[in-house]
């Protein structure tokens, strides 16, 4: 692990921070490029960007107080002081940056389902570029493993799991089943946003499945807490897919018909109960 790249004196250059800051930038860059190729103005991407980056950086840091209250309970003041105490919530920050960005877009009156289309591959990219600067400072780490793969940890006993490679791999993955939904999407002419909804609903279950092979002590039950966010994160995939992939449509006649079935088969039996 490489956690610290570059000191001079008093100053301190840390792998994880660069990372971060080139994940945002990346995802910045991308996340313009999707919408402007949709004819969204450059003063609006701005706005979404602008005030999805305050909200998610807000709420990662709020969730990861909630979480880990033992880590402020002497000083308070360290909750802002992340200099300090550091320490983010990815997904609580994913959560709030989403929640932003599709209330902002009846504001700016933008389509939600460009948004959801251009975030889905840029927040994609900027995962594998940010993981990999949580790989080299050991932000989290994996359970301890025999596999050959196995790594050390600095201030971790034993080998554990490269858990951060894992997301990367997975996540490159999921891009790539992006990209070959995104062509399929194109011939079929599927509507705005439907891609989007797919990164999310492959990114909860994979993301779901990987936190197993993460060393973490916040559960509730026999999950952790960012199991339960991915959880939410699909539940509410799945209600979109009801209402943008036609499923609302394709639906409403099969229960209408179940419905007209049943009431039919009830006063069919009433009507033989009073002719018996």
């Amino acid at each position: 692990m490489h956690p610290l790249l570059v000191s001079f004196g008093p100053f301190h250059l840390y792998s994880f921070s660069v990372f971060l800051v080139s994940a945002w930038l990346v995802f910045s860059f991308l996340f313009w490029r999707a919408l402007r190729s949709q004819g969204v103005a450059e003063e609006h991407i701005f706005n979404l960007t602008f005030y999805s980056t305050i909200s998610a950086f807000v709420c990662a840091r709020v969730v990861f107080v909630v979480l880990n209250t033992e880590l402020f309970r002497e000083n308070v003041l360290k909750i802002a002081a992340l200099w300090v105490q550091p320490g983010m919530s990815l997904y609580g920050g994913l959560a709030g940056g989403l929640l932003v960005l599709i209330s902002l877009c009846r504001t700016y009156k933008v389509r939600v389902g460009y948004v959801l289309d251009a975030f889905g591959p840029a927040f994609g990219v900027s995962f594998v570029v940010g993981t990999n600067g949580a790989f080299l400072d050991g932000t989290y780490v994996g359970r301890m493993t025999g596999l050959p793969w196995a790594v050390r940890f600095v201030g971790h006993v034993g080998k554990r799991h490269p858990v951060q490679i894992y997301e990367v791999i997975v996540m490159i993955g999921i891009l790539v089943f992006l990209a070959v939904m995104a062509r399929r999407g194109v011939q079929k002419k599927w509507p705005y946003g439907l891609l989007g909804l797919w990164f999310f609903a492959v990114m909860s279950v994979t993301m779901f499945l990987l936190e197993f092979f993460k060393d973490t002590h916040v559960y509730f039950t026999v999950l952790s807490a960012n199991q339960w966010i991915l959880v939410a994160l699909f539940a509410e995939t799945i209600g979109a897919f009801y209402v943008r992939g036609g499923g609302r449509e394709a639906i409403r006649p099969v229960i209408n018909k179940i419905i007209n079935k049943v009431g039919t088969t009830i006063q069919y039996a009433k009507f033989s109960k009073r002719n018996s």
